[in-house]
């Protein structure tokens, strides 16, 4: 009789570990994302190299060493869709809009600030300005849909707090797309002259807008016929055939412009469903927290500690030490201008200051479309990730902290305005 493949065994110790983590975290009051991305780093190169080698999420069509890889690539970009159609789907985008100026603030701050001191810094170390700009882009980005899965589970998603940080994530994100831009721009520049660089950037930037333009027309048409006619009648074909329309648009991303532009799809999936069909959104939700739905998000964040490898760090052992610190000290004083005016207390601007931390995903994703493009190198690529999953472990530790000294009805203060003094309450 054939013995059972190994990697079924480790690929089923994987799906437990995500629940057990899961359990873990709950026992002992840590942020689920926290303990899985701790799981991961154990899995993975760093201790036990479960996988045989770092599993880099984002690059398709990657030659993988062996099945194990593979499933495990597959089941976190499924993964990563259910994340981020989930982040668009429960968000509340009328609030959003509403603390659009604080939220424009925080993130243009820490944007700038992180962008201008991680570019400086890294180009100490790297031999490129392209590849210091592209430390930058990644180390800049923030994660929305960690940050919507952080605020969800401390119960103040629904805070002004919680939006003004969901909104700063949003425009990290983008503004850390455009510093990546300028990172390739810098490197085609440099290689084949400056003509050809503004014709290949304006080709590449007009085929993202068409892209998003095309991906948001045939969204919002499908939801506005399916309203019509299909949702009453049909609820489950019709929300069955949103998804894979989903699904197709995300896989047209990743594969012409890399998981950046797919993370944007499934984000406004979700939103363009919440917002056409808000008596539909709970269901969903619930139907993805279900225990097999919610397997593939665990299984993201523990591919994410996955990619960490601190047995291949070859660049100079103070280059990571110095990028963390730039980070921290950037994003904190950032943070810190952009909230002098009204909040109330140092532990109220305490919670934006950690909110903002989390690279995520989106850093995850910017690293592995920059690294493929060859504007990364191996060695740069692993200190920027081995630094977005430090700050993504400890941000949501931090953010609990804080959070905890509020209490429970008063848990997180409001981001008032002049005149304003009311205070934010958790969701029940």
């Amino acid at each position: 009789m054939e013995a059972f493949p190994h990697w079924i065994i480790v690929l089923v110790v994987v799906i437990v570990l995500t629940k057990v983590g899961g359990l873990l975290a709950r026992r002992f009051d840590i942020p689920t994302v926290t303990v899985h991305l701790l799981i991961g780093v154990v899995l993975g190169p760093s201790v036990l190299n479960l996988s045989g080698a770092p599993i880099i999420l984002g690059t398709w069509g990657s030659p993988s060493p062996g099945p194990l890889h593979t499933v495990l690539k597959i089941l976190a970009e499924i993964g990563l869709i259910q994340l981020m159609f989930l982040a668009g789907l429960e968000v509340d985008w009328n609030d959003l809009k509403k603390l659009l100026r604080s939220s424009f603030s925080v993130g243009a701050w820490g944007f700038a600030l992180t962008g201008v001191s991680v570019a400086i810094l890294t180009r100490l170390f790297v031999d490129r300005w392209s590849e210091a700009l592209a430390i930058a882009a990644v180390m800049a980005a923030s994660g929305f849909g960690i940050s919507v899965s952080n605020f969800s589970e401390m119960k103040f998603l629904r805070s002004r707090a919680g939006n003004v940080l969901l909104g700063a994530a949003a425009l990290g994100g983008a503004f850390a797309v455009l510093l990546m831009i300028a990172s390739m721009a810098t490197n085609y520049a440099v290689t084949f002259g400056v003509f050809k660089m503004v014709i290949a950037v304006s080709w590449f930037v007009g085929k993202l807008v068409m892209f998003f333009a095309v991906a948001y027309f045939l969204s919002s048409r499908f939801l506005r016929l399916s309203a019509r006619t299909g949702f009453q009648k049909r609820p489950r074909q019709m929300l069955i055939g949103y998804l894979l329309l989903v699904a197709s648009l995300y896989a047209w991303a990743a594969m012409h412009f890399g998981s950046f532009a797919a993370v944007g799809v499934a984000s406004l999936g979700g939103a363009l469903l919440g917002m056409s069909n808000p008596e539909v959104k709970e269901k969903i939700a619930k139907g993805f927290g279900s225990l097999l739905a919610s397997i593939p998000i665990g299984i993201l964040f523990i591919v994410i500690g996955m990619e960490v490898n601190l047995r291949a760090a070859e660049t100079p052992f103070t280059f990571l030490p110095v990028l963390l610190a730039a980070v921290i000290g950037a994003k904190v004083i950032g943070c810190w201008v952009a909230t002098n005016k009204g909040y109330q207390s140092s532990r109220e601007r305490a919670i934006i200051m950690f909110g903002v931390m989390p690279q995520g995903e989106m850093g995850i994703v910017v690293a592995a479309y920059l690294l493929s493009r060859g504007v990364l190198t191996p060695p740069s690529f692993n200190v920027a990730i081995i630094a977005v999953a430090s700050l993504t472990i400890v941000s949501p530790v931090l953010m609990r902290i804080a959070f905890s000294g509020f209490g429970i009805q008063t848990s997180c203060a409001q981001v008032a305005g002049p005149g304003r003094s009311d205070s934010f309450r958790q969701n029940p």
